[in-house]
């Protein structure tokens, strides 16, 4: 596998209140960079059959793909298969922890690296990209709530 990347954070909220951010496609533009669109083909919070297409960019790349959810537990994960913009699983895990939720994702590729960087670097940038958006989640999480 040329990425599997993975980046955690704590978010001082419970943990309804992340996945109800998080698990919402409808939410995803507002913690996910580099979307530019999200169209839910599925009503509700993320759950295993869901379709979400998403519109963006990543490394100077645009794509356009449908996500499905492939397996869930309500308010604790989901995992996510995706074909661009690379092919890979990805999963959003959240755990209880002492003043709030441990949240985490992680990102492999499944298929070929069709970007011409090497998987290090490659690895290296998903890693940075993801431990971003959680940054973005936990200041809109906890900015936004009562």
């Amino acid at each position: 596998m040329s990425v599997d990347a993975k980046a955690e954070i704590v978010i001082d909220r419970p943990r309804s209140d992340v996945a109800n951010v998080m698990f919402d496609p409808k939410c995803d533009r507002l913690w996910i960079s580099g979307l530019t669109n999200v169209f839910p083909q599925t009503q509700g919070l993320m759950k295993k059959g869901s379709k979400i297409e998403r519109v963006g960019s990543f490394l100077g790349r645009s794509f356009s793909t449908v996500y499905l959810v492939t397996n869930d537990e309500p308010e604790t994960f989901v995992e996510i298969a995706a074909d661009e913009p690379f092919q890979m699983i990805i999963r959003y895990d959240l755990s209880d922890t002492d003043g709030g939720t441990l949240t985490k994702i992680r990102v492999q590729s499944v298929g070929e690296n069709l970007y011409q960087i090497p998987p290090p670097a490659l690895n290296r940038a998903v890693s940075e990209w993801i431990s971003s958006d959680l940054k973005k989640l936990k200041k809109r999480v906890e900015d936004h709530s009562d």
